[in-house]
């Protein structure tokens, strides 16, 4: 009989509505679901966390890995995390990388409604990611999700999945394709020069899970945009372990050198304080512009080929888990689970 944990953490999934206000509840409504559906499959549930997701932080997914481990054993079949849309996509990426040694499939799903409701997409998401793990078996982190308007679940790599759009509430990853799809009861994996083959999911030797193997608060993402004002970042007041900032998508920031605009003074002083400077996204190019060679310049440390999401992710990790600089370094270069991508 197939065995699978569930791990509730909140979110629109995990919420009803009442007074036209969304806020999590007991969810009774997913264990309706999967008493009427699976009578033949075992689940354990498990609730570390009953939060909506814009308010948790990366030390929360620490407790959410520690419920996983207290309650684990080897006959469960994978695992089935709910969680809420908001920051989908940073704990995709986290768990992917938390997950990358892991020889079981590790499913994320969340709703567009509360479950309660008509047609939430929740409910077709719990069914494909439990068909996902009784019949495919493939080890790594995913995430399942119905588009709206779409006819079938799809099924996305969680180290390339994008934040959900604001405008059309989709979900897609940074390359613009699933990994497959669930319809008409079947996977239709899709085949492009992007997705791993199945073979590459190799079957992985775990022993058990990490116990030194920590997510921090202290990394410090900034967003570029025209005009940010450096000066809002008080580095004497809070000093955080890296800084984490984004590029344009030519893989550049602003190098303009006028009082506190400088991206280029802001560097100079992170270094003097000894904070680790990161830039991501960005894809190997045989062309660079003049604004990233000057930042090349400065020595920044680059996250290439991968989200900002996942790049956040394995920051977080890494200097959670590593004090040594140089195991931290290769822990950010090495290729997790399909994060870094090939273009």
């Amino acid at each position: 009989m197939t065995k699978i944990l569930i791990v509730l953490t909140g979110g629109t999934i995990g919420s009803e509505i009442k007074d036209n206000t969304v806020n999590v509840t007991q969810n009774i409504y997913l264990e309706k679901i999967l008493n009427s559906k699976f009578k033949q499959i075992n689940f354990k549930i498990i609730k570390p966390l009953n939060i909506l997701s814009e308010n948790i932080l990366p030390t929360d997914w620490n407790k959410v890995i520690k419920s996983i481990k207290k309650n684990w054993d080897d006959m469960f079949d994978g695992i089935i995390i709910t969680y809420g849309t908001d920051t989908l996509s940073y704990a995709a990426s986290a768990f992917s990388q938390f997950f990358y040694n892991f020889n079981k499939p590790v499913v994320m799903i969340s709703s567009d409604k509360p479950l309660k409701q008509k047609n939430a997409s929740g409910k077709y998401n719990i069914i494909a990611a439990i068909n996902f793990i009784n019949k495919e078996k493939l080890q790594g982190t995913f995430v399942a999700y119905k588009n709206p308007n779409l006819c079938f679940v799809s099924f996305f790599l969680g180290s390339r999945v994008k934040q959900i759009s604001s405008f059309n509430n989709k979900l897609n990853s940074i390359l613009g394709d699933d990994f497959c799809k669930f319809k008409t009861n079947k996977f239709i994996y899709t085949k492009n020069n992007f997705n791993p083959s199945i073979s590459n999911f190799r079957k992985k030797k775990f022993t058990k899970f990490k116990e030194k193997f920590f997510f921090t608060n202290k990394i410090l993402c900034i967003k570029t945009y025209p005009g940010i004002n450096y000066k809002s970042f008080n580095l004497d007041k809070y000093k955080p372990k890296a800084i984490l900032h984004s590029l344009y998508h030519s893989g550049t920031a602003s190098t303009r050198e006028q009082n506190n605009y400088s991206l280029i003074n802001f560097i100079k002083k992170c270094k003097s304080k000894k904070i680790d400077f990161y830039i991501s996204p960005i894809c190997k190019r045989k062309y660079i512009y003049q604004s990233l060679k000057t930042l090349l310049k400065l020595n920044v440390k680059i996250l290439d080929s991968m989200s900002f999401e996942s790049s956040y992710a394995k920051l977080s990790l890494a200097y959670g888990s590593f004090s040594n600089k140089k195991e931290i370094e290769k822990f950010l270069n090495r290729n997790n689970f399909f994060e870094k991508n090939k273009f």
